[in-house]
C-alpha cells in the first residue's frame, strides 16, 4: 500500500478556521488528492511556522513526496514558553507548560505575568532588525528543505500579511504566489473584517494556488 502524499499548510489566522468551517488548505488538498495537515494558527508567527515545519521535516513527517505551503505573517510576531498551563486556542501545550503566541497588542488580552512580558517585549521591537532576522530564517528554512529534497515548497502572500521582496534559492524562485489584492472584493472576506477570508475567499484562494502550482511544475 502506497502512502498518500500530504499537503501541509503553515500560516496565521488568515489560513486558520477563523469563522469558517473549512479552510483553503482543505479545498486545495482535495484538488490535489492529498492528505491534509493543518499547521496554521490564530496569532501564529513566522517563527512558529519554521519551528513546526522543521520539526515535521526532522521527524520524517514531511518527505520529498509532500507539498508544503507557507503563508507568512507580520514580522513582529513571536512565541514564548510559559510555565502557566491554560486551555486556550492561543496556546500550544509543550514542554510541561504552554507555548504562547505574541503579536502587537497581545498584552491587551493576556493575563498576569504573561501580560507584563508581552507589554514589555513590545518596547524592544525594531522593524529593521525584524526584517533582517526574517530574511535570514527564511533563507535557512529553504536550505533545510533543499537538503531534505523537498522540492514542492511554496510561499503565498495574502493581503497585507508577509513581505513581497523575498529572496529565494534557484529551485524555489517560481514558487512564490502573491495575492495581495485578495481582500479587495467584499465577498472574499468576512463581513466587517478585511483581514480574514470568507467561505468564498477560501474556495477562490485554493483554486488560484492550485492553478499556480500546476503552472510552476
Amino acid at each position: 500500500m502506497i502512502d498518500m502524499s500530504k499537503l501541509i499548510v503553515a500560516g496565521c489566522s488568515v489560513s486558520d478556521y477563523t469563522n469558517v468551517k473549512k479552510v483553503w488548505g482543505e479545498y486545495l488538498a482535495e484538488q490535489l488528492n492529498y492528505e491534509y495537515v493543518h499547521e496554521a494558527a490564530g496569532c501564529g508567527s513566522n517563527y512558529r511556522m519554521w519551528r513546526v515545519l522543521t520539526t515535521h521535516i526532522l521527524n520524517g513527517n514531511i518527505t520529498a513526496n509532500d507539498t508544503v505551503v507557507v503563508q507568512y505573517t507580520t514580522l513582529e510576531r513571536n512565541e514564548f514558553w510559559s510555565p502557566i498551563v491554560e486551555n486556550d486556542w492561543l496556546r500550544d501545550p509543550a514542554f510541561n507548560g504552554n507555548i504562547i503566541r505574541f503579536k502587537s497588542g497581545s498584552h491587551t488580552w493576556a493575563k498576569g505575568s504573561e501580560k507584563k512580558l508581552m507589554k514589555l517585549y513590545e518596547r524592544f521591537i525594531n522593524d529593521d532588525f525584524e526584517k533582517e532576522k526574517f530574511a535570514n530564517n527564511h533563507m535557512m528554512f529553504q536550505c533545510l528543505a533543499k537538503e531534505y529534497k523537498i522540492k514542492n515548497l511554496y510561499f503565498v502572500k495574502l493581503g497585507a500579511y508577509g513581505l513581497e521582496d523575498l529572496l529565494f534559492l534557484p529551485q524555489y524562485k517560481n514558487n512564490f504566489f502573491n495575492y495581495s489584492n485578495i481582500f479587495d472584493k467584499s465577498e472574499n472576506h468576512i463581513t466587517n473584517d478585511r483581514y480574514h477570508l470568507s467561505d468564498i475567499g477560501h474556495k477562490l484562494l485554493s483554486t488560484m494556488i492550485y492553478n499556480n502550482i500546476k503552472e510552476s511544475t
